[in-house]
């Protein structure tokens, strides 16, 4: 029986965090979105019991809302700095809002060939021509919107802004660049992986590269590093006005949870209130790609808190992560184009998160050198 076959299912047995219960074990933990370890903090599951005691589990059908809703709504509004969001019960779902409200607004979608799933499902409502274009390549952005985009067309481009498995930043500046030929166009992008995270104020990808404009639109979650549920569509009210006529998710399908609300709305005031958090996780994060480029790993420097180990003939990962998982470190192992961005070889998946001491961090590297 090989390495594969001999892995088992993770159980969680406690909250979320650095440390933490799996499998009945205490255990080092490198896996998973939740970069800040909000879901496991302790006002944040307060946040969510306490709304859950006074209002219950959701609203329903009760035409009056949520007083919890409107103000995680209001809170990813201050944060984003933006004129209205639209919250809906999945980060998933984002990528279908923004191409339903914006579909008078192009007439042919070309796509990262391995964007999330969130995003083909999206695009698939539309009923429109879709182009994929080789994974993080502006060059051949390029070609296909010569070969595919007819006189009077509007292309739209979309893109995941931070690639869930390997990581990688999507090249925005360069597709804005390729863009300003076709006038008007159109840029989406899934940002789950990246609200939270990059920015000075976490804002994501757009402010990561200092990038504004009315045609450049993003989505996020709430459900990775703010510590809740929900997805997240920040912007303006003509986009808020486009959303009302356009899309039917908000008026069709039910919210966000209350106490998944409340939890998303304390996880975005501790972020907001505690920027420190982030230049804690970059600081993790550069101690993370540090250590492995010691070991020989090609580990490209990023702030992005998802650092992928890709297989090599002299490395079995399989083993790798047997060993580490033998001494209570778990990472995740990604079987070759196991998800929408993973290798074409095995790899395994660390996540860094703000709250992994310094000796955490020393031990998985350590191991990780050990195991090789």
């Amino acid at each position: 029986m090989d390495t594969v076959s001999k892995q088992v299912e993770r159980v969680m047995g406690s909250p979320i965090g650095a440390r933490m219960i799996i499998n009945g074990r205490e255990v080092d933990y490198f896996c998973g979105t939740s970069y800040y370890t909000l879901h496991g903090h302790p006002a944040v599951i307060e946040a969510a019991c306490e709304a859950t005691r006074k209002y219950g589990l959701g609203p329903a059908t009760n035409a009056g809302g949520s007083s919890v809703l409107n103000e995680t709504v209001e809170r990813a509004r201050q944060h984003f700095e933006s004129e209205t969001a639209t919250y809906v019960i999945s980060g998933y779902l984002g990528a279908m809002i923004l191409v339903q409200a914006l579909s008078d607004d192009y007439d042919i979608v070309f796509a990262d060939a391995a964007a999330h799933y969130s995003i083909f499902d999206g695009i698939r409502t539309s009923g429109k021509t879709i182009v994929r274009f080789r994974h993080l390549d502006p060059e051949d952005l390029a070609t296909k919107l010569a070969e595919h985009v007819r006189p009077g067309q509007v292309p739209m481009v979309m893109t995941d802004g931070v690639f869930p498995v390997t990581g990688r930043i999507a090249p925005i500046p360069a597709y804005c660049n390729v863009l300003r030929r076709y006038q008007p166009s159109v840029l989406c992008i899934d940002d789950a992986h990246a609200v939270g995270v990059i920015g000075e104020k976490g804002q994501g990808t757009f402010e990561y590269f200092g990038l504004k404009g009315e045609n450049l639109y993003q989505a996020g979650t709430l459900s990775k590093a703010f510590g809740g549920i929900g997805g997240i569509v920040p912007g303006n009210h003509e986009l808020a006005a486009k959303i009302k006529k356009n899309v039917r998710i908000s008026i069709g399908a039910s919210p966000p949870s209350i106490p998944a609300a409340a939890a998303a709305g304390m996880g975005l005031l501790i972020l907001s209130e505690n920027p420190q958090m982030r230049r804690d996780l970059w600081s993790n994060v550069k101690l993370v790609r540090d250590g492995l480029r010691g070991l020989g790993f090609g580990i490209e420097d990023s702030p992005i808190p998802i650092v992928n180990i890709r297989g090599r003939p002299s490395v079995d990962l399989g083993h790798v992560r047997e060993e580490l998982d033998s001494q209570d470190i778990i990472v995740l192992r990604v079987p070759p184009s196991g998800y929408s961005d993973a290798p074409d070889v095995e790899s395994l998946r660390i996540a860094v998160f703000s709250t992994h001491r310094e000796e955490q961090i020393q031990g998985l590297i350590e191991e990780i050198g050990r195991a090789i």
